[in-house]
């Protein structure tokens, strides 16, 4: 029924030699406690080297059977669909060839299958209800650490399900990253350019987004786990705390965890639910919010989205829960929902940027609007929802049409050249392309979902008001009034 170590590792082996224009895998640096080698498996297709990265790890807890085998099928699908120009259809959820080739074209897709192949093979062969990695603890009969309570974002403070005990279930371990099986996940963090990253468990049905050790505000920035001591072997002590998030960022991960479990339920109508790791309990150490924290501890690193799921629902026994008999059904639900994902780490505008300019200058500066300015009132923050929502239809267009795509790097271009002087004004030429370029998207089709041509009505009135107007004007209008307002 589930996979082998050896099999996974076979599997991942033979895409990357029958495929190696699409698949490369990578021996990771560091073999797990009992010496077994770890792989990651890279998905592209096309050219350029600058390109987002997406990893998706399974398997750091050992009795989650199901999810290291659904990452390899989704693996197989994506090649299947690359080599065959054949759509991929989970149940009621069709991802199109179109959308594949975008997906490979512009994105580094890391996979690892299984980061705990110790741990694995001995819920195969042992004890089918073993969590941890097989680390021997010194001095206790306990044995193995906690995978996901290992990594150095407050690592060793025991807020809710974490501990410092040896022999719980839930233990840190004698350090941040002292387990080669973390440290695997971090090498892949410090050496791709890792945007989005899922760690992908079981169960509950849930998609679960920073933080884990408090509930979220985005009010006091003093309010940071970086003044929090670590290694502690206590909770954080602090009455009433609450971590910082910025209110962009907070949008970002409940507009993307949004569209996961949108495309879980177009599956089989099951309904996953988006919310903070907190909400569900609390916890330090995990991966995804290891993965989002470290721009904050050092601000020279590039941000990465952390998420994670939790696949599947409760069943009459713990033990179905986590690897039930027949499990093809949760597993496409989860690889709808990493297709999500991915769709959802795709930039348009880096695509214009990087593909059609060979720079990012303006992408940047327009990027600055939006983080400093627009995502400050609701009015702007429902700016940068709406646009990202057209990046969906217009991202395939930019591809197979060359004609369009200049046109809208040409936009693009105008755009960040506008934002970085302030004397400059948006003339009738800005706008006429602006339109003209609306206008096609529209006619083509690939918005025939309803809120998405509302959304291009949308664009084409605020287009008309900007007409004339200075940098700093055009930012007012878009905090002020947002794109309902008439």
């Amino acid at each position: 029924m589930y996979r082998t170590v050896a099999q996974l590792d076979s599997l991942t082996s033979a895409l990357a030699n029958w495929f190696p224009q699409l698949c490369t895998r990578v021996r990771l640096p560091e073999r797990s406690v009992q010496g077994r080698d770890v792989f990651a498996l890279r998905m592209r297709s096309g050219s350029g080297t600058d390109r987002r990265g997406v990893l998706l790890v399974g398997g750091t807890h050992s009795r989650e059977l199901m999810n290291p085998d659904a990452l390899v099928e989704l693996a197989v699908d994506l090649v299947v669909s690359r080599l065959n120009g054949t759509d991929i259809v989970y149940g009621g959820r069709t991802w199109s060839a179109q959308d594949v080739k975008l997906i490979l074209e512009t994105l580094d897709v890391w996979i690892v299958p299984c980061i705990n192949p110790d741990g694995r093979q001995h819920v195969l062969t042992v004890d089918g209800m073993w969590r941890k990695n097989l680390r021997d603890n010194p001095g206790t009969a306990c044995d193995g650490v906690d995978l996901n309570r290992n990594a150095a974002i407050l690592w060793g403070v025991t807020e809710g399900q974490t501990s410092c005990s040896p022999c719980s279930d839930v233990y840190a371990g004698p350090g941040a990253f002292s387990e080669p099986e973390t440290r695997n996940v971090k090498h892949l963090l410090d050496t791709r350019t890792i945007h989005t990253f899922a760690d992908v468990h079981s169960y509950s049905e849930l998609v679960l987004y920073p933080w884990g050790h408090a509930f979220n505000q985005s009010t006091d920035p003093a309010q940071r786990f970086t003044t929090l001591p670590t290694g502690t072997c206590a909770p954080i002590g602090t009455p009433g705390y609450q971590e910082y998030i910025t209110v962009r960022d907070q949008q970002r991960f409940e507009t993307v965890a949004g569209r996961i479990v949108d495309a879980i339920a177009a599956v089989r109508g099951r309904a996953y639910t988006p919310q903070t790791g907190r909400a569900l309990y609390a916890t330090t150490g995990t991966q995804s919010d290891y993965a989002y924290s470290r721009h904050i501890a050092n601000p020279a690193l590039g941000k990465t989205y952390g998420f994670t799921f939790e696949t599947g629902p409760r069943a009459a026994t713990i033990e179905d829960s986590f690897h039930p008999a027949d499990p093809t059904l949760i597993k496409r639900d989860a690889k709808s929902g990493l297709m999500a994902l991915a769709q959802q780490s795709i930039c348009a505008f880096d695509l214009i940027g990087l593909k059609l300019l060979g720079r990012r200058n303006e992408v940047d500066a327009l990027r600055t609007v939006r983080d400093d300015a627009l995502a400050k009132t609701e009015a702007g923050r429902e700016w940068i929802t709406l646009i990202e929502r057209v990046e969906v239809p217009l991202a395939p267009l930019l591809l197979k049409d060359e004609r369009l795509a200049a046109k809208a790097a040409k936009l693009l271009a105008r755009a960040g050249q506008l934002v970085t002087d302030a004397k400059e004004q948006v003339g009738d030429g800005e706008i006429d392309l602006g339109l003209d370029l609306v206008r096609e998207l529209d006619a083509r089709g690939e918005a025939e979902d309803g809120e998405v041509r509302a959304d291009l009505k949308a664009i084409s009135a605020l287009l008309e008001r900007l007409r004339g107007l200075r940098p700093a004007e055009v930012v007012e209008q878009l905090t002020s009034r947002g794109p309902r307002d008439g």
